[in-house]
Parts: structure tokens; sequence; C-alpha cells
């Protein structure tokens, strides 16, 4: 009795040291507010360790003692599925179960597979994930490695090479072995490598399959990552993978991955007390994560990009017009309010790249030729955005300024008013009968002037033929005797010469 006592109170001190140990997993952080995911604090988790990174460059973006070492438990399939993927094979290959598949603990999780049994490549690396069967994780191993050993020595070779400096693996699958640990940090390096192969991203994203087997015919499985189960109470729509992990010295482990709005992040948390603070503590940190990241709405986007989508020349515009009736557009009535594109906060080199992903996303139609005047607000076309999933949002394209209308141009009935009164059709017709009366009126003047001028011509060469006649008729006569005759008559010359020069200018005065 004495000693079966101090069993039982050996027994009682190894419980209590196991709780004491245990206590800050089994904390329920109480006090986390889920409307202000940014104010996480380590204390708000569950897990004993964890850490959340941005998938694309690693960036840590929180952390809880993410370098101490820890059991990884079946999150150590991560590295054996990343193995196979990059193996390269072709994933309908068709492989036959090797023995080794079935030396396994007895309390192991199972798919099962059994040694002879022929199935694809593909459908044992699913039985492996979604099922965590340590039979299948064993299979992979020889398949690929040729024994487990050699794989087990590969998956030690590709940790260092991602990185990973708190690692070792002693198996495969996960089970325990004190040699077998890991680091919330190099479970995320590891996890961010896994996710940049399609296959990879396939597997752990998938939460039902059908396997097909050689013995068995079809045989359906689940992924033991409830927050993949659209029907169930932990689903989360962010969660895109990657694995959850359990054995009693490791705790609730679980390696996730979240997407939303081109945003992809790898959290991990380790030694959770229940299965559900994985699932708590893998919603919190992620969305931590997306808090690091500033949210830009469809029409924040549209503001920032817009003029490199829908810019166009408005015809007509003022001749003052500032920008020459250049118009940039705006949106409204987005078909989905919802949207956003998450970027680094205060990455303006993440933003430039955001932006630019949205100009090739994104299509207008509809828009006519734009002529003045506009007013703010107007409907002028459609416009459509392809994100990311696929999806597509619309909106309606608005006008974003008024533009006034050119003038039309000065006439001369703005001068003068009174001059319309041309425009009736009798009036033309009088102005133009009296313009063709003007007309015969200054041809007849003209005529007649022509016709007094020809008279005087003919009347003035009528009389200078006279003239020259009566000249020629009797000429005068010189006395040579006497020099006062001569003078006499040379004074009668002279003055018939000036009496001559007289006639004449009386004569051509008479004209």
């Amino acid at each position: 009795m004495h000693t079966r006592g101090i069993r039982c109170l050996a027994s009682l001190v190894v419980m209590a040291l196991l709780l004491l140990f245990a206590s800050p997993a089994l904390a329920a952080p109480s006090d986390y507010d889920s409307s202000a995911p940014a104010s996480l604090t380590e204390d708000q988790l569950y897990g004993s360790s964890a850490i959340v990174i941005d998938a694309d460059t690693g960036e840590v973006l929180f952390s809880k003692n993410a370098r101490t070492r820890m059991y990884p438990a079946s999150t150590t399939k991560i590295m054996t599925l990343l193995l196979a993927v990059e193996t390269g094979w072709d994933l309908d290959t068709m492989v036959t179960i090797p023995p080794e598949a079935e030396n396994i603990p007895s309390d192991s999780s199972i798919v099962p597979v059994y040694s002879g049994e022929t199935m694809t490549f593909r459908d044992l690396l699913y039985g492996m994930m979604l099922r965590s069967g340590n039979d299948a994780a064993n299979a992979v191993a020889v398949l690929v490695g040729g024994s487990v050993a050699n794989f087990v020595e590969r998956m030690n070779a590709r940790a260092q090479e991602l990185g990973c400096e708190g690692t070792h693996f002693a198996n495969a699958h996960g089970y325990h072995d004190e040699n077998h640990y890991t680091t919330a940090q190099d479970l995320a390096i590891i996890a961010q490598a896994g996710m940049q192969n399609e296959t990879f991203r396939e597997i752990v994203s998938t939460y039902s399959y059908t396997m097909n087997i050689s013995t068995r015919g079809e045989v359906p499985i689940t992924n033991g990552n409830l927050m993949l189960n659209p029907t169930g109470n932990y689903y989360n729509e962010d969660i895109i993978g990657v694995k959850t992990g359990y054995h009693s010295r490791a705790g609730y482990c679980h390696v996730g991955a979240a997407s939303r709005d081109g945003v992809t992040l790898i959290t991990v948390t380790l030694n959770c007390e229940q299965r559900e603070y994985g699932w708590a503590d893998t919603e919190r940190l992620s969305e931590y994560g997306f808090t690091c990241y500033t949210g830009y709405s469809l029409e924040q986007l549209f503001e920032l990009a817009g003029s490199r989508i829908a810019t166009v020349r408005v015809s007509n515009a003022h001749e003052d017009d500032a920008q020459n009736g250049l118009l940039e557009l705006r949106i409204t009535d987005v078909s989905d309010s919802s949207y956003a594109r998450f970027v680094r906060t205060g990455d303006e080199d993440a933003l430039s790249a955001a932006l630019d992903d949205f100009v090739s996303r994104s299509a207008v139609s509809d828009l006519s030729n734009l002529t003045a005047p506009i007013s703010m607000g107007e409907i002028v076309g459609n416009f459509t955005y392809t994100a990311q999933d696929g999806s597509q949002i619309t909106a309606t394209l608005i006008a974003g300024r008024d533009i006034a209308e050119q003038p039309e141009p000065t006439t001369i009935y703005d001068l003068f008013p009174f001059l319309h009164v041309f425009d009736n059709v009798l009036v033309r017709i009088l102005l133009v009968v009296l313009a063709l009366l003007i007309v015969v009126l200054i041809l007849r003047a003209r005529s007649e002037r022509r016709r007094r001028e020809h008279r005087r011509r003919e009347l003035y060469e009528r009389r200078r033929r006279e003239y020259m006649q009566r000249q020629r008729s009797n000429p005068p006569r010189r006395n040579s005797n006497s020099r006062g005759t001569y003078r006499s008559t040379s004074n009668g010359r002279r003055n018939a010469r000036g009496n001559t020069r007289t006639r004449r200018r009386d004569d051509y005065d008479d004209f």
C-alpha cells in the first residue's frame, strides 16, 4: 500500500508539472477584440509559439517564440509533400505501395493504404495530406527517396537550403521523436516554399477528394483542416491550406495559408491545448497580417490609376478650357462595394505594382464621341474589372468635371441685328431687282458718256481738217524789195502767226 501511495503521489506531481508547463497554452485570451485585429498581442494567442509572414516576401509581420524548438507533429508532411512535388513526377503515374508503408506505430493516423496496392501518385499524395496518413508518408518516402532514411536526409538537406536554422527531421510523417523538431519560423519558411508550387497549392487547399485504389475502388476522403470545410463551423473563406498536426507532446498545431485580394499570408501556431484553439490562432494571426496592408476600394484604385484607363478628349470644348477638353472619368454604382485590394502599408513600390495590375485587369466600353457641353456626373460609359479570383466587378463611368461648349462664331447678324430683315424671301427678291436696275443704269450712263466723247472727237477732227484746208488754200505773201516792207511783212507774219495761234486756241476752245 505504501508503494502504491508513493506511485499515486508521483503521478499527481507529474500531472501538476504538466499542467504548470502547459498553462500558457491553456490560457484563454478572452480580452481579444476581433473588431481591432491590429491590437493583437502575444498573450492573446493560445499557442506556445506562433508567427505570420508575407508569403511573397517572407517578411515577418508578427511572432511569438517563433525561434523556439517545438515538435511539429503531422505538419512535418508539408516538407514531405514539397519534396514529392519537386520531383516533377507525372501525378498520374501508377505506383505500388511498398511494405514500408505499414512500418508505423500502431497509434499512427492512417489513410489506410496497404502493401501491394496500386494507385496514382496523385491519389497517394492526397491521402497523405487530407487524411494525414503516416502510412502514405512512408510510401512517398520510399518511392521518392529509395528508402525512408534516404528521404529523411533529403528533408534535412532541403530545410538547410531554405534557411531553416532550428529544424531536424527524424521521419517523414511527424510521429513523436526527441530528435524530430522544428520552429514556427522554419515551418513558415517551408510552407512558403510549398505554396509557390501549383500542385502543392492544389492539394493543400482541397477539402474532399476521391481516391481510386486497386483493391477497393473509389475511396472518398476529407481534409482534417476544418477551416476548408465550406459547410463547417470553422470555415474561413480566406484560408487556402495548409496542414494540421497533433500528438500529445506537440499539442495541436496548425500551419495555415490565407489569401485576400492579392495578399497571401503564412501562419503557424504550435502547441495549442485544443484543436479549436488552433483555428482561433490562425484566424487572429491572419487578420492581424491583413491589417499590415492598406485596403484600397475599387473607387480608390480607379482614382489613383484612372487617368491610365479612361481619359478622353471632348470635342467642341470651349477655347478657354484649362485642360483643352481632356476629361478624366470616375466610376459609380460599383457592383461589389466590398472589394478591396490590399497593399503593404507604406510600400510605394508595392502600390505601384498593384496599380499596374489594376490597369491590366480593367476595361472600358460604350464610350461614344463625347461633345461639349459635359456636366460633372454625366454617364458616359461602362467599366469592368476582373479580380484575381476571376470574378468580374462592373461600374458606371461618369464625367469627372464640367466642360463648357465652344460658343457659335460671331457673324454680321450679331453686329447688326436689323439685318435679320433680309432673311425674308420677298426682301431678297426686291434687293436683287434693285441691284439689277442699278447695274442697268450704270451701264446706260457709261454708254452715253462714250457716245458724247465720240461726237466731240468727230467735231474736233472736222474742224481741224477745215482749218488745214484753209491754210493750204491761202498761204501768206512776202515782200523782198524793202526792208521796212519786209519788216512789215515780217511783222505781218508775226501777226499772222499770232493770229494763227489765237485762232487755234479759239478753235480748240470751241471743242
